[in-house]
């Protein structure tokens, strides 16, 4: 299992496409996730691109979740 911290993107609101919403939710609920997880970033500037990432992954567009 892999730990996701602030700047991760499996803490970003750009992160998750093409990762269903209940597990995407327990990804961020739990801030662990299993190593083999890959989503793609909606960032507005990569998402032309399609780019697949890591949760562990990161970058300058970094955007925190809004807390519940």
């Amino acid at each position: 299992m892999l730990t996701i911290t602030e700047g991760h993107c499996g803490s970003c609101m750009h992160f998750g496409e093409g990762i269903p919403r209940e597990q995407l939710v327990q990804i961020r609920v739990d801030s662990r996730t299993p190593r083999d997880v890959i989503g793609g970033c909606g960032h507005p500037a990569t998402a032309p691109l399609h780019l697949k990432v890591s949760v562990l992954g990161s970058c300058d567009g970094f955007t925190p979740l809004e807390a519940a």
